[in-house]
């Protein structure tokens, strides 16, 4: 028999394969990918966005941003950073205080709230816009097991 001739050493033409391969597939089903679909956030990821520029809060929208409404939106919620940053010493200041998941939260809640407002008042449902903006608030707090709760104080903040 030529080399060319011998089956591939992982066929197995007249015998099933071993349980050994089965078990190896089915324990890599379980474990879990290193993060493959989640990376760190770009700048590039968000709309708008607001940063420190020589110790002042600046808003820059992302240039493929053309639509009037959700313009508005998103300078709804980056004013309310810019407000945020002004009522300490310096934006870098105010960056600092970023230090917990809740810090996030109590950040983001408000600015996401002005957005909000925006969204409704121009004819999004109300519900699932406020539910949306509080998935967005724990994702980007870290805090995505606290989802419900977050939604739950986004409906009592904001009305």
């Amino acid at each position: 028999m030529s080399r060319c001739d011998r089956p591939h050493p992982t066929v197995w033409p007249d015998k099933a394969p071993p349980a050994r391969l089965f078990l190896a597939m089915a324990l890599s089903l379980l474990v879990p990918r290193a993060a493959a679909a989640q990376r760190a956030a770009t700048p590039d990821d968000f709309l708008g966005l607001t940063r420190c520029e020589a110790g002042a809060a600046v808003t820059n929208l992302r240039s493929d941003v053309r639509d009037s409404m959700l313009m508005a939106e998103i300078e709804a919620h980056e004013s309310v950073h810019r407000e945020q940053a002004a009522a300490h010493p310096s934006c870098e200041a105010f960056l600092a205080t970023l230090t917990s998941a809740r810090r996030i939260i109590d950040v983001e809640l408000p600015a996401y709230c002005a957005q909000w407002k925006i969204a409704v008042a121009r004819g999004a449902d109300s519900a699932v816009s406020r539910r949306e903006f509080a998935w967005r608030i724990a994702a980007q707090s870290g805090a995505m097991e606290n989802r419900l709760q977050v939604a739950q104080r986004f409906e009592a903040e904001c009305r």
